[in-house]
């Protein structure tokens, strides 16, 4: 496998939620509902599209991941910015040991975007 990283585009959309479905499908419960997590946070203020990231043997999208931004208060009510990441899903290539390398691979353009 030839595995790249990019950022994921319009047309993607109906492969990423597919290949999400079939990822989580029946693996915490009976169905899954990641795939509509998928399609709603793409319609929300708080995704963060610089870091939605799909990873592809050559025209195959084989992996993505989805990042949105959230508040969380402490104690004292100060409001802190985090940034939360997920559904990722790698689902045609699970079973091996590509999962880590695309992981990886999420993890350092996300860095290297700094935020």
């Amino acid at each position: 496998m030839n595995i790249s990283i990019r950022l994921e585009e319009e047309k993607d959309f109906k492969s990423v939620e597919y290949m999400t479905r079939e990822a989580f499908w029946d693996l915490y419960k009976p169905g899954c509902d990641e795939h509509l997590v998928v399609h709603k946070i793409r319609k929300v203020p708080a995704f963060v599209k610089e870091l939605d990231f799909v990873a592809c043997d050559k025209d195959t999208i084989v992996g993505n991941i989805i990042y949105s931004r959230a508040k969380v208060l402490n104690e004292e009510n100060k409001e802190f910015e985090v940034l939360c990441m997920g559904p990722c899903s790698i689902a045609l290539i699970s079973k091996s040991g590509d999962w880590f390398f695309i992981n990886e691979s999420f993890y350092r353009k996300s860095k290297a975007a700094g935020i």
